[in-house]
């Protein structure tokens, strides 16, 4: 489900409709087109989202917000892209680049706010290893557990004589 409506990228793209509150079926780009380009952004802020470890943002958090103005950018972005814009210079910017320029700087917003804090559910964390002797057991037990790739002494050079215990004086 869209953070954003059809009506939030009409806001923001009343240009393309004219003096109508929302896009229909019979506008250029259409309800229909909107519709689908929110979806698409939907799914590349949750990708993002998840690529850092975190679900989908719901209604509740504070960040809710950020990103309904995100996929509403990036349908805007999308439907100022689908009618023809001719260029006059090669560095000339359009309408649909201040959009996806929108789009990309609340992405770097959201993605910046330790959105953990914010009610949005963390999903995976990177592990370490413990810190007592219970977690160690419990890992050493776990059967199924990937083999880490370095483990305690793997570099020491095994030439170098070993380290003298030090004594501790009085």
């Amino acid at each position: 489900m869209p953070y954003a409506s059809a009506s939030d990228v009409a806001a923001i793209c009343h240009n393309l409709i004219g003096n109508i509150p929302n896009f229909t079926t019979t506008t250029c780009p259409t309800l229909v087109q909107v519709n689908v380009w929110l979806t698409t952004g939907c799914a590349v802020i949750n990708s993002q989202l998840a690529s850092k470890g975190l679900s989908s943002i719901s209604t509740t958090s504070e960040a809710y917000g950020v990103a309904q103005q995100a996929n509403a950018a990036y349908a805007g972005w999308w439907a100022e892209r689908s009618r023809i814009s001719a260029r006059v210079s090669k560095d000339e910017r359009s309408r649909a680049d201040m959009l996806k320029d929108d789009f990309d700087a609340l992405m770097e917003v959201l993605l910046g706010l330790d959105l953990s804090r914010m009610g949005v559910t963390q999903t995976s964390t990177a592990y370490a290893g413990g810190i007592s002797v219970s977690d160690k057991s419990t890992v050493q037990s776990d059967t199924d557990r990937v083999k880490p790739r370095f483990s305690r002494g793997m570099l020491r050079n095994l030439d170098a004589p070993e380290p003298a215990e030090q004594s501790s004086a009085s």
